[in-house]
């Protein structure tokens, strides 16, 4: 589904491996460098146990449960009602059903490279056609900073790149894509989620028209949209606007659908302001869950917040097209590698380490030989019994 041509390096052992995460440093000090930023520079990592074509999480590769995003989540509430108890906002909720397998939009991650390793050498149907120790896996380095590139790419997509500079001033700063599940941001794209398909398509429609009007204004201000919304939000009598983007933002948040996304944010955040920042809906986000069990704590669980795509998009021309499920695909996955982790050459592409198929066995034997076994990863009673019973 992408064709986006990946840096790859090949993972024979624990050790090469170990070396081949060293090095990644040096491309992250690089990078810091380059953005001539303080800020923590993290890697996050995401393992796959087979070659999929993309690290799109489960929902966006099948188009019926993305059509049916907000059932999937009432539904799986409605029957398990007492499994949120402890839950305190809807990312809350979304990170359970996630951990109970149901398909959602975020995407497990683990700040621990050796767990990755473990995911990416595991072994699933076994003794069948589909056995993972017949296919290569992949490992995947993801930051908490962004790329120009597939950025830039991303708002090429719609014919969006003149509000690529309005991204400027969240370049350097982390805060903007790493997050707590108790951010404002969290809580309006995982209420977004649960919208109905009529609702959640009507906002995403709104968004792009907000985007098109935005890359209408004739300015060479990289901050005209952050210094105008930060008018609205402390609600400045004068505000600058060189182009009517107020109008358009107004009609954005007195929509219909609009409100009703701010009706269901106050389920969880009575006082909630009814203010949206566009720009930051267009990105991902890394977020930290809470520590809901021993399971998350060994794997040092994190996910990513997969932004939403809209399924019509803009012509050169203005007008809009239907996009099918591929190029919907297409579109997130460039999203996602907005913070893939790029190499350092001269054509910058997101670096990635496969595992051949022949080396999973030796690496699963070494990864048990520290401690990365079953049963630390998957610590409940029936994983650990699975491991038992492998010793006799």
């Amino acid at each position: 589904m992408n064709d986006t041509t990946e840096a790859i390096e090949q993972v024979t052992s624990l050790s090469d491996y170990i070396n081949k995460v060293r090095k990644l440093h040096s491309v992250l000090e690089s990078k810091m460098n380059q953005l001539h930023s303080e800020k923590q520079m993290n890697i996050y990592y995401r393992g796959q146990n087979q070659d999929f074509p993309n690290t799109l999480p489960s929902l966006i590769r099948n188009e019926n449960y993305l059509t049916n995003e907000d059932k999937l989540i009432n539904d799986f509430i409605t029957k398990y009602p007492e499994l949120f108890g402890d839950c305190q906002n809807n990312f809350d909720r979304l990170a359970l059903m996630q951990h109970h397998q149901l398909p959602t939009r975020l995407l497990d991650l683990t700040s621990n490279p050796l767990v990755a390793l473990y995911f990416a050498v595991e072994r699933s149907n076994e003794n069948t056609d589909k056995d993972s120790d017949k296919k290569d896996g992949k490992i995947f380095p993801f930051t908490n900073f962004p790329d120009q590139v597939p950025l830039y790419q991303s708002l090429t997509d719609d014919h969006f790149e003149n509000i690529f500079s309005e991204f400027t001033p969240i370049r350097g700063n982390n805060r903007q894509f790493l997050k707590s599940p108790f951010s404002d941001e969290i809580e309006i794209e995982s209420s977004l989620a649960r919208l109905n398909g009529d609702d959640r398509n009507n906002v995403l429609h709104q968004l792009s028209q907000f985007y098109k009007d935005l890359s209408k204004v004739d300015t060479n201000d990289s901050a005209y949209w952050d210094n105008l919304y930060a008018d609205i939000v402390n609600n400045s009598e004068k505000k600058r606007d060189k182009g009517e983007l107020l109008i358009s933002y107004k009609t954005f948040n007195k929509f219909s659908s609009t409100k009703r996304l701010y009706h269901e944010i106050k389920k969880d955040i009575g006082d909630f302001e009814d203010q949206i920042n566009p720009l930051e809906l267009f990105v991902p986000k890394i977020v930290t869950p809470r520590i809901i069990d021993q399971r998350i704590k060994n794997q040092r669980g994190l996910f990513m917040f997969v932004p939403f795509v809209y399924n019509y998009g803009f012509e050169e021309n203005g007008s809009q097209m239907v996009l099918n499920s591929d190029k919907v695909q297409n579109r997130t996955q460039t999203r996602i590698n907005i913070l893939r982790l790029l190499s350092n050459s001269g054509d910058p592409q997101p670096m990635t380490f496969v595992i051949p198929h022949c080396k999973k066995a030796s690496i699963r034997s070494e990864l048990e030989s520290v401690g990365i076994t079953e049963s630390f990863i998957y610590p409940d009673p029936s994983h650990i019994a699975h491991e038992i019973s492998k010793t006799y």
